[in-house]
Parts: structure tokens; sequence; C-alpha cells
């Protein structure tokens, strides 16, 4: 039975390969196809996953890692809505293992990182293990979060998920063993929580991912007005929780429109919900609510039920959350009262997304939740369409019906292209995240109803052409596909596009004409063979403007382009000292020559002008000053952070000590000039 389940599984994976479906490399698509059944009941959207992946170098035998705080998933620390009672933490530590047995390997080296990480007393400073910055984070936030809500803390748990392709059911006793170890480990760290080890192999990932999402179903009421294809029910709460539970009686998460589904945890309101549906004394509950709205394409009534299609919960989330909590926590309503349900039918994709709009602007939740409704990004996706991709303004919504990843394109995928190639910032693009679309300025200055409709396709196909070369060339990474792409991408857009018109200062108008004159897949290598000789690495330091700057700058010597001033590069200016034939009265020729001797040769370290200043009982603005003339005179060179810059700006030296990753940059930099300078030579000599 394990064979013919692993060999399901294989054709499963194979399928997803083929479409890219998240990559075309096979460990990678188990991993992501093993988290996405893991947590297929929290309904997360793909960006969500992708989140919470921390593998890669140095991710200490963990694939992935989610914390969920009453279901709702928890990444953002500071745009979170935290309870206020009653909090249940539940926890997600995963591995997985495109292998078709359970290893002992993969438990020794998870138990070693979570021996560490999960205590808390152990500043990060002082960590032995040597941990990517993703899984750092990740244990900041829990570690934060355990904090914040310990004392409302009711129920705590870690759920330790081992994934591969083998089966459940011969357990090696030493990998028994070793689960056992670490959920023992788990508990020695937090007193008051559940740990349990869990294994999934083909067997298990197979029956979760025949479980589909059951859009189709029935609702009783009480009483109902009905005109044309438009219904106001009044439902039993109990009938409503068993609505909105699956046959485990846990939420359907996927019932709730993805657009708004982050605001369901608003405390005030659950709070007076919450309380009402525990008074079995006051009126009627629909009397104090305002009820909930289902949109769905189809609608019948049969008889005291009603039959829907495609059914989405488009308002009333809170109260929905709170029958839940209340019916799923033992409470009960011996009164049998009544919730308020309006049911609106129609398929027209314009008319669902005005009546979302219009719902949820009558609510508190939050205006930029409902982007996905503004006419600027319909008419993207229109644009998209006609182009052959696929614009998911509505999360999940093209991922779901199995279209490639390759032509799907979000929001902030569209978004960091504008930045990228529009506002010619590719450093800010590489770290753009959604929450910019939470602040009207910044979102209305990238999509813009003025910015012609037509460059929205053409800037999504240039960084996907561009995420292709870089997929077809990854050998040399050690990240996995999002850091990697993410970290990518747009120096390579932005180069390749520079290089077709010559200049960095390129319009959007000479964007448009690569509608009918696209730039091909050839030039997109020739820009990845220049790149490739720039390390990669995973650490934090690569978010260093600094780094993309060296780049860039290479490439305009490499390249030999224009404009280079528009990309603002982080070249620090210093004022332009003119030689006027006198000094400053505190300044005299033979200081300038004592404070030059006593200068050590560049890269300076930290505090080395304090220290002249010191030695020669001086006051530090002279020094400085006198710093400042030796430069002007050629004698120094401008220094910044540890950085030496030539006259040109370019980057000639670093300090090892204050950024190492800056200097392996530089090393490779130089080494490629050096080889780039011995080639026009030689040629000259021809």
């Amino acid at each position: 039975m394990a064979k013919n389940d692993a060999i399901i599984i294989d054709s499963i994976i194979d399928d997803r390969v083929a479409l890219n479906n998240p990559s075309d490399k096979r460990d990678e698509v188990f991993e992501y196809f093993s988290i996405e059944q893991i947590l297929k009941d929290y309904a997360l959207a793909p960006s969500d996953i992708h989140e919470g992946m921390v593998d890669g170098q140095n991710d200490g035998g963990i694939d992935a890692f989610y914390i969920f705080i009453n279901g709702h998933h928890l990444s953002d620390l500071e745009n979170f809505y935290w309870p206020k009672s009653n909090v249940e933490i539940e926890v997600f530590i995963i591995t997985c293992k495109h292998h078709d047995t359970f290893k002992q390997a993969s438990l020794d080296s998870m138990i070693a990182t979570l021996s560490e990480l999960m205590d808390f007393t152990i500043d990060k400073k002082d960590l032995r293990g040597d941990y990517n910055k993703e899984l750092l984070m990740k244990r900041e936030i829990l570690k934060t979060a355990y904090r914040r809500v310990a004392s409302k803390i009711s129920k705590f748990c870690f759920k330790i998920m081992y994934a591969s392709r083998g089966d459940t059911s011969i357990l090696g006793e030493s990998v028994k063993s070793r689960s056992n170890q670490i959920e023992e480990l788990i508990l020695s760290c937090f007193a008051d929580s559940n740990a349990n080890f869990i294994f999934w192999g083909s067997a298990e990932l197979i029956e979760a991912n025949r479980k589909k999402p059951n859009f189709s179903l029935e609702l009783p009421f009480v009483e109902y007005l009905g005109r044309g294809e438009r219904y106001v029910l009044l439902c039993k709460l109990t009938d409503y929780y068993n609505f909105i539970t699956d046959d485990d009686k846990k939420l359907r998460r996927y019932l709730f429109d993805s657009n708004v589904r982050d605001f369901m945890g608003l405390n005030a309101v659950n709070e007076e919900i919450k309380s009402t549906l525990e008074n079995t004394n006051s009126p009627d509950f629909w009397w104090l609510n305002n009820g909930i709205t289902i949109l769905a394409t189809s609608g019948k009534v049969i008889g005291d039920l009603i039959q829907m299609e495609d059914i989405q919960i488009v308002n009333g989330l809170q109260t929905t959350e709170s029958i839940y909590n209340h019916f799923y926590s033992g409470g009960e309503d011996p009164n049998m009262r009544s919730v308020l349900i309006k049911v609106l039918v129609s398929k027209d994709n314009e008319v669902r997304d005005s009546i979302i709009h219009a719902t949820n602007n009558q609510t508190s939740v939050s205006v930029p939740a409902l982007h996905a409704t503004d006419k600027i990004q319909r008419d993207i996706e229109d644009v998209l369409l006609t182009r052959g991709l696929y614009y998911e303004r509505r999360t999940h919504y093209y991922f779901n019906q199995n279209i490639s990843k390759n032509l799907i394109v979000s929001p902030l995928y569209l978004g960091a292209a504008y930045v990228a190639l529009i506002k010619k910032q590719p450093h800010s693009a590489s770290q753009l995240k959604s929450k910019f679309m939470r602040k009207p300025e910044q979102y209305a200055e990238v999509f813009s109803q003025d910015l012609n409709i037509s460059i929205w396709p053409i800037l999504a196909k240039i960084i996907k052409k561009s995420d292709e070369v870089l997929e077809l060339n990854r050998s040399f990474g050690k990240t996995g596909t999002d850091g990697y792409l993410k970290r990518w991408r747009h120096l390579l857009a932005i180069i390749t596009v520079a290089r077709r018109f010559g200049t960095f200062a390129f319009t959007i108008n000479q964007i448009l004409t690569l509608d009918k004159n696209e730039i091909n897949e050839q030039e997109f290598s020739d820009t990845y063979d220049f790149l490739k000789t720039h390390p990669i690495d995973t650490s934090s330091r690569w978010k260093n403007k600094v780094i993309y700057d060296g780049i860039l700058m290479a490439s305009k010597d490499h390249f030999n382009l224009e404009g280079i001033q528009v990309l603002k590069l982080n070249v620090p200016k210093l004022k332009d000292y003119k030689e006027t034939g006198y000094l400053p009265v505190s300044i005299q020729e033979s200081l300038i020559h004592e404070i030059d001797a006593a200068l050590p040769p560049q890269p300076w370290p930290p505090g080395i002008l304090k220290q002249i200043s010191i030695e020669l009982k001086i006051s530090s603005r002279i020094v400085s000053n006198v710093v400042n003339i030796l430069i002007s005179r050629g004698l120094r060179n401008r220094q910044q952070k540890g950085i030496v810059y030539d006259k040109e700006g370019r980057i000639i030296a670093i300090d090892k000590n204050r950024n190492m990753m800056a200097q392996n940059s530089l090393e490779k930099l130089s080494s490629h000039s050096e080889q780039v300078n011995s080639n026009k030579t030689t040629s000259n000599e021809v």
C-alpha cells in the first residue's frame, strides 16, 4: 500500500513540476505541497505559505515555521489584532524531506536547533548555532507574542511535523525515540503547553490532498423573505455554527472572502458579540447584531433550507468567528436564538466586487483590504488577461484554478516591478512588503489611474523573463526559490532594460515600445553573466543598499551605460573644498602634515579621528576639517561607514571588520574589473 501511495504522490508532484507550481524542482514542490496540506484548514494564501518557509542555508533542520493566534496567522507583529482574553497559540514547526523513509538524521538536526531556539533565556547574540535570518525572525516573533499574551493564554500547543514519502506504520525505533525527545524538550521550555510530534507520509498527504473545500452547502432557516435571487433569512445560531464548520468541527475559513479575512480579529467587536452570546437573558441575537452577508452564484429555497453554490461570506466575519468560538468552546444556546443572514446571488464579477466593497464600507474593516475591488485593480486584471497573464487581485483566485505560477502576477509582484523600473529603485523593490498598500499615498503613486494601462503587462513580462533566466541558472544560489528571485530579479531587470536603451534614464514611453519589441532571453542571459560574478549570500547584510549600488556602478562601467545619476546611488557627498591660497587661522600646513602622518591607511577604523584629536590635543572638528582638505587635494579618499570611495564614487575599499559581506562583493568586483581592463588592453594591442 505504501508503495502505491508513493507512486500517487510522485504523480502529483510531477504534475506540479510541469506547471512550475511553485517551482520546477521536485524537492521544492514536495516541500510546498506538504506544507500546503498540513496547513489546509487555515486557508493560507500562497504568500503566507512562502512567508513561513525558512529553509536554505543554516536552517537548523527546519523548513517552515508558522504561528497562529486564535486561528490567525501571525507574521506581522505591528499590524496584528491581538485578542484580549482566551488566547490560543498554535505553533507549527515543519521539516519536509523528499525521501521514501523517515530518517533519524533529520531529527538530530532539529533537536539541536530547538534546544537553543526554544530557550528564551538565551539571548540572540549568545546562540551557539549559526541560523539564517528567517529562522531567527520566527523565533523573535514567537518570543514577543508569548510575552505579550502570557497572562491570557488558554491553550498553547506545538505541532512538530515531519513529512516525507515514507510509511508512518513502519517508523524506526530510533526515529520514534528522537521524536519523543523533541516533545519532552518543548514541554521543558513551556510548562503549560502541549507538544505533539506528528509524522506524515504518502498516505497522510494523499488523504489531505483529497479533502477539498466545499463551497456548495445547505443552510436551514426559521423564517425567510425572498425577492428574485435575494433572500433575508433568520437562522438558528446552532444551525449557522454547523454551516460554517466541517465534519471535524473546524471552521471553514475558506468560505471567508480572502481580501477581508485578516480583519476577523477586531477586539472590541468580538468582545461585545461574545458577551451577547454568553448572556442567556439578552434579547434575541439578531436584534443586537447587524448580521451576515453571503455572496453566492446560485441560491434555491427548498422547504426550510436554502442551497447555495460558490459561497463567500463577505460581511459579518467577526460575528461568524464569535459564534464559532462560542459553540466550539462548549457554549450553549438554550433559548434557540437566531442570526440574520442576507444571501445575494450573482455571477457578475463586477457586481460581486461592488457588493463586497459596499458591505465592508459599513464596518470597521480598513479600506486597504478592499483595494481588490478598485477600478484600477480590475483594469489591470483585464489588460493582463489580454496578454495571457493572470492578476491575483483576489488572493488564491487563479491559484485555486491550477493556473501555472509562471502566469500568475500578484499586486505586490507588480508593485515591486513599478518601483524597480519606473521609480528606478531596485533595492527598494526587493524589500517591498504588501503593507505599502495600506498607505494611501504610496498605493496611489504606484497604482495610478494616470499611468498608461498598457505599461502593466510589459512590466510583468520583464520581471517574469528575469525570473525565468534566474531559474535556469540557479545552481550558484544557496537559498530557496523565493529568496533567490527576490534578491536578484530587479537588479537583472533594470540593468537589462538599461542596456536595451543605453541608459538608466529610460522613460515610460521607451518601456511601452517593448510591447512589440520584447527583450529576448539572450539579453537577460548576457546581463546574468555579468551578475554571476557577484556573490549570493542569505545574510541580512545583503539588504545593505551599498551592495546593490556597487553592482549598479560596476554595470555602468561594464556596459558603458549613461544616466546612472537617476538611480540616486548611496555615494556620500562631501563639501567641495577649493584651494583659496590660504587656510583658516587655526589650520596651518604643519598641522595638516602632522594629521596626515597620524592617519593610518584607509579604510580607517571607527573612532580614529577622535583618537587623533586626543593625541594631538586639538578638537575633533579641526581634525575633521583637515581630513576634508586632504580629500580635496586627492591625498585621501572619501570614507563613510567603513566604505572608501574614489573621486567617481566607486567603492575601492571596505573595512573587513565592519562589513565582511561587502568586502566579499568588492573582491569579486575588483577581480571582474581587472579582467575587463585586461581584455581592453589586449584588444588595444591587437
